[in-house]
């Protein structure tokens, strides 16, 4: 019976002059979704301002047998983001501060580094602030691990010297950002944002069922657990953290229309509105498809304004098309619920793809023939992430991607993404939220045991606050995180004095007599963060036999 509920959903009635997709075709996208063994997703959809379809699907507490419904609240991950936006709008609506203020005149923790970051920098993603979640994963402790607070936020925050970029050159994603905006929310308007928001956005557009995590044990009735896998059983992934601005939005589906549906009427203001959605300019004048805790982009020849979410185990999108009036919220307590594809599924059923300008995607003749001076090893310059570019069958392709589409011996379609070569040792990525990526070909390296030798050591980054063993396994590296003996990650050698770990890249730096002093990790949302060498003095060979002798459980 109550599979059968979870799956029959919820059908809201609309006049039999609509002609619109039924229960069963929501149902469909869902489906497997469905019964009570397994976490799930809510759904809801609006039409010109009036609830439509919703559905409910799954379970949302696996051990006391309760099913997901329509008023089940998630936690919304980053769809968050955009409530935290518009607290700050309406504090600069009342002139109580300015999208262009320095950061450091409200958060004067800050380092100085040199260079202006803006509270509008923070909310398009273009400030370069590490993100410190991503900072943590390096020291061994990543979300999920340790309950941060706040304050642990900040001071993480604190501690790092360098940024990825300068402030506006590019656009790269970082939680810290909103973070910062929260503390900004509550010491410029004398409320936490928890309370700020219930008090302005919140009561006052019919949110009843929606609240901040700034307390992870605060009991919330009605909440839906988080679930990932784990081999062939689910466990609970909850974001156990009280950081928040940044994502800990606790919502349902329906409060999330009536959100969408306040945006859509401007009854926040239509400046608020606007500055909402208004796509960020780079330094350069380009301009990206972040807005203010938005994203604003073309999906089948529409405008999308949307947002998705991850935290723990919970899977969220939120996304409106002006065009149609049409509003779609999606609240998932699966880590394996494709949030952002499910809820462009959905909207498939509504609306009419329409091919945008400028679209080349299907044009390319199938005998145009790749360069064949292309293949080899290339280098991300912004990152220094290694790719590898081969041809198989006629097609050129990255390793484990799948194969480009050739619009001409050099240029080629990604997915969204477009790849023009310059000569052939040169291309250039262009993304379509506007950013621009450059690669450049790089000779492979094959290090000699001398070599890799060379590289062991313990390094230790104060920004990061950890320390790392180095040495050589076999024709590679081994890193070891001090104090944390399972935590080992093998590094392949990728270019010179660099080398490929699973989700990164380490290069090692040399001082002017060519020794290496340090190296610099880079991670996504986290570039080149120093480690500096402190034991030059210990020999390759100690190294060696302090990691058989760990190997063998002595001491």
């Amino acid at each position: 019976m109550r599979a059968l509920v979870a799956l029959t959903g919820l059908l809201i009635a609309v006049p039999a002059s609509a002609q619109q997709p039924d229960q069963a075709s929501l149902n469909t996208i869902f489906a497997s979704m469905a019964g009570s063994q397994n976490p799930g997703c809510a759904v809801a959809v609006a039409r010109n301002g009036s609830p439509f379809l919703s559905g409910a699907y799954g379970s949302a507490d696996l051990e006391h047998g309760v099913q997901i419904t329509p008023a089940t609240i998630f936690e919304a991950g980053s769809v968050s983001k955009q409530f935290t936006a518009a607290a700050i709008l309406l504090l600069a609506e009342e002139g109580k501060l300015q999208l262009s203020d320095d950061v450091r005149r409200y958060v004067p923790e800050l380092p100085d580094y040199a260079a202006k970051i803006t509270i509008d920098h923070l909310l398009s993603h273009t400030s370069g602030l590490r993100d410190w979640g991503s900072v943590m994963d390096i020291a061994g402790w990543p979300r999920g691990t340790r309950a941060y607070t706040m304050a642990d936020v900040l001071a993480i925050i604190q501690r790092q010297r360098e940024l990825n970029h300068a402030p506006g050159a590019e656009y790269s994603y970082t939680n810290s950002g909103y973070n910062l905006l929260a503390m900004i929310v509550h010491r410029v308007s004398g409320s936490s944002l928890a309370d700020f928001t219930k008090a302005r956005l919140f009561q006052p557009l019919g949110m009843n069922s929606t609240s901040w995590r700034d307390d992870f044990r605060r009991v919330v009735p009605g909440r839906a657990i988080a679930y990932d896998r784990r081999g062939d059983r689910f466990a609970q992934d909850m974001p156990f953290e009280d950081a928040y601005g940044n994502g800990g939005l606790l919502t349902t589906v329906h409060d999330l229309l009536a959100w969408n549906e306040a945006l859509t009427t401007d009854r926040l203001g239509a400046r608020v509105t606007r500055l909402l959605a208004e796509r960020a300019t780079l330094n350069d004048r380009r301009s990206i498809a972040y807005a203010r805790g938005l994203f604003v982009q073309q999906y089948s020849g529409q405008q999308e304004i949307a947002h998705g979410g991850a935290t723990g185990g919970y899977r969220t999108w939120l996304g409106r098309y002006p065009q149609e009036r049409l509003s779609i919220a999606l609240l998932c307590n699966s880590g394996a619920a494709a949030s952002t594809s499910l809820g462009q599924k959905v909207a498939d059923l509504f609306l009419t793809a329409t091919p945008a300008a400028g679209d080349v995607r299907g044009t390319a003749a199938s005998t145009i023939q790749v360069d064949p001076a292309l293949p080899g090893d290339f280098v991300n310059e912004r990152d220094g992430t290694p790719l590898q570019l081969r041809i198989e069958e006629g097609k050129l392709r990255a390793t484990g991607r799948p194969p480009f589409e050739t619009i001409s011996a050099r240029r080629f379609r990604h997915g969204p993404a477009e790849v023009r070569f310059v000569g052939t040792d040169r291309y250039a990525l262009q993304l379509p939220d506007g950013e621009l990526v450059n690669y450049r070909r790089v000779k492979p390296f094959t290090p000699t045991i001398t070599q890799l030798e060379g590289f062991a050591g313990r390094y230790t980054s104060e920004e990061v606050g950890a320390t790392y063993t180095l040495a050589r396994k076999g024709d590679g590296l081994v890193m070891r995180l001090e104090g944390r003996p399972e935590m080992e990650m093998e590094l392949k050698p990728a270019y010179a004095d660099a080398f490929a770990t699973e989700g990164g890249i380490v290069r090692f730096r040399r001082n002017s007599k060519g020794t290496v002093t340090g190296f610099g990790v880079g991670i996504p949302r986290v570039r080149d963060i120093l480690f500096k060498r402190i034991d030059p003095s210990r020999t390759p060979a100690s190294l060696s036999r302090m990691s058989a002798s760990k190997a063998s459980g002595r001491s």
